[in-house]
């Protein structure tokens, strides 16, 4: 079988710990070339990990014929400006969470993926884990009634100005880290978008990033709330609470790959534990996004869908700012 080689923007960390072991496990894809801005960190890498190519710059592994696809987990100031380098120069991009700073960087990617008609798409990569498909198909099929509302929850503690979700200038602080993974859950599993926003958040003295944020988003039928937070003890969980019943997920985001996962549903007959078997998410994105350029399909997840979401991120800074509700357009 034909495989995606992918090219990859950087050695960072989240790419070592997270994304090289189950690109190079995957059926349809490998992990063909890196670059660095730092050349002996892509040389280290490409010896660990078996990487066949360095190529001495991003601009060169962009323009490199063999490669198939780009994958960008740069920082976030970093993203719009490569994506759109990597669209002009024909190569499909999978980029990481969050696609851009803003709408504006966002909608200028989608235009240079639609005038190249080169497929782009945001790296979130719970929705292919089938714990999430599971829990979908349970809210699809009533089985908890209509939704009411959902919370999530998800923090951590990372106290540290050298890091990159710390530094303002990089695109840093919780919502755009972890508060996206927030805002996109109602979002996939009402297949609905919500109407307007309100937020609160503590902007850090030294970082000037926000570190603990809360935010209510009104769907109009649901109601979704978060807390986050880069400054406390390690949690997360995502409720969902319905008219005929109930899904608890305790590890929604962070599943780990190789411990089965497990969610508890709650309905008038009773309470239930369903676990799933051992999986990767991220694993699995690659899979899919390279299933679809393989086969010529659609990307599992459109392009607008990383435009919808951030239209919330945006919303939800300026009603911080504001301290009033603020419409979604």
């Amino acid at each position: 079988m034909k495989k995606i080689k992918f090219g990859i923007l950087g050695v960072s960390n989240h790419f070592i710990k997270r994304i090289v072991l189950p690109l190079q496990n995957g059926s349809n894809c490998m992990p063909y070339a890196i670059a660095s801005r730092e050349i002996h960190k892509a040389e280290k890498a490409a010896i660990n990990f078996n990487i066949p190519v360095v190529s001495e710059s991003y601009e060169a592994l962009i323009n490199d014929p063999e490669i198939d696809a780009i994958y960008i987990p740069l920082p976030n100031h970093l993203h719009a400006d490569w994506a759109i380098k990597a669209i002009k120069a024909g190569k499909p991009v999978l980029c990481e969470k969050p696609l851009a700073l803003n709408v504006r960087q966002t909608k200028q990617i989608i235009e240079a993926a639609e005038l190249n008609q080169v497929p782009v798409m945001e790296a979130f990569m719970y929705l292919f884990h089938p714990l999430w498909q599971h829990v979908r198909n349970v809210i699809k099929t009533k089985q908890i009634g209509e939704i009411a509302y959902i919370h999530s929850a998800f923090s951590y503690n990372n106290p540290s100005p050298k890091n990159i979700r710390n530094i303002s200038e990089y695109g840093g602080g919780g919502l755009m880290d972890i508060g996206c993974y927030a805002i996109s859950v109602p979002r996939f599993l009402t297949q609905s978008e919500p109407k307007r926003v309100v937020s609160l958040m503590k902007i850090d003295d030294q970082f000037q990033t926000d570190v603990h944020a809360s935010a209510l988003m009104d769907f109009g039928h649901v109601r979704a709330s978060f807390q986050i937070s880069t400054l406390s003890d390690p949690f997360q969980k995502v409720d969902i609470v319905g008219t005929a019943g109930s899904i608890s997920v305790p590890i929604p985001f962070n599943t780990y790959v190789d411990t089965p996962s497990t969610i508890t549903i709650n309905t008038g007959q009773g309470s239930r534990e369903v676990s799933f078997p051992v999986a990767d998410p991220y694993g699995l994105m690659f899979e899919a996004f390279s299933h679809a350029l393989l086969n010529q399909l659609p990307m599992p997840v459109s392009i607008h869908d990383a435009l919808n979401n951030m239209q919330v991120i945006d919303a939800m800074r300026q009603s911080a700012k504001s301290n009033k509700w603020v419409d979604i357009k």
